[in-house]
């Protein structure tokens, strides 16, 4: 899930750690920066860092001796921050393994997947704790680790509404200080009861959603509005019978981290990631609710319905 903090803490191993090795390397961004200017420049680049020299192959498939030489014998630390796919993975990396223990290396990735068979252990960043998520929040909104006095109610109802999500607690917390208490009650009663989503927040969620399938987005979106908390099975089955061939689109969705398997086998889905679904449906006719894919407000549904204002693609 995007926003959670993964690169945050790649960057804090980097910096505790990076004095202990003789050639380190952070890769930023390195989805966004393949697809600008290619994947080789970007392994290009990796090896420049590491070796301290300008590489400029063109291809550079198979690591020459020399590098091969400078690298085995000295100790290596690198970072490939935000790697979207197993190929991106292998072109930058793959022969790096081969160099033995001397090389250390830090992936951080929105699909799990890409990771499946390539590292020795995966750790899961998961939302944060109530403690933590107020104090981040508290720093943002108060400039100090706790509420003032009198905003204790509207911080824990700020808090609900960003799920534990870093990205979330800062946007909300930036947004809401030096705000007077019933700037908060109005945000707030606006964010909780509608569909819309704070724009920053979105920005950030939508990567993931954009990476997706047709059919990955439309069992997303599907999820979203009328299976979150129900049975897999269930709902594999069900979406199954609409020709989604759900088993595999299920599976895919949980390596994004767009949703997750409970231990009673029920499929769930944070807070934000469902709003954000919500509102993609509505964006795609904000006046008019006859003509989105998919209702789930009770005051649309009477009135499409009771109207008559239903229309169909065909």
């Amino acid at each position: 899930m995007s926003g959670v903090g993964k690169s945050t803490i790649a960057i804090q191993m980097f910096a505790k750690n990076f004095a202990q090795y003789d050639n380190v390397c952070f890769l930023e961004n390195v989805s966004e920066q393949s697809e600008k200017s290619g994947i080789t420049n970007v392994r290009n680049k990796l090896l420049s860092e590491l070796l301290k020299q300008e590489i400029t192959a063109s291809d550079v498939h198979g690591l020459p001796t020399f590098i091969r030489r400078r690298l085995s014998c000295k100790k290596s630390f690198i970072v490939l921050d935000d790697v979207d796919s197993a190929t991106q993975l292998d072109y930058l990396c793959g022969e790096l393994d081969d160099l033995g223990p001397n090389i250390r290396l830090i992936i951080t990735t929105r699909d799990r997947h890409t990771l499946s068979g390539k590292v020795d252990e995966i750790y899961e960043v998961t939302p944060w704790k109530i403690k933590d998520s107020l104090k981040l929040f508290s720093l943002r909104a108060f400039k100090q680790d706790h509420p003032l006095k009198g905003y204790e109610c509207v911080s824990e109802r700020a808090l609900e509404c960003a799920g534990g999500v870093p990205l979330a607690l800062e946007v909300l917390g930036s947004h809401f200080h030096a705000r007077k208490l019933k700037f908060w009650e109005s945000e707030l009663n606006l964010y909780e009861n509608k569909e819309e989503a704070f724009p920053d927040i979105q920005k950030v969620l939508m990567v993931s959603y954009n990476g997706l399938s047709w059919r990955e987005k439309e069992m997303f979106l599907d999820i979203a509005f009328f299976f979150k908390d129900e049975n897999k099975d269930f709902v594999t089955r069900t979406l199954d019978a609409f020709g989604f061939n759900a088993i595999s689109g299920v599976e895919i969705l949980e390596d994004k981290a767009l949703i997750s398997i409970s231990n009673s086998n029920k499929i769930q889905m944070h807070g934000l990631l469902q709003k954000m679904a919500f509102d993609i449906v509505r964006q795609q006719h904000i006046k008019d609710p006859g003509k989105r894919s998919r209702l789930r407000d009770a005051k649309d549904i009477y009135d499409v319905l009771g109207n008559n204002k239903v229309y169909m693609d065909c």
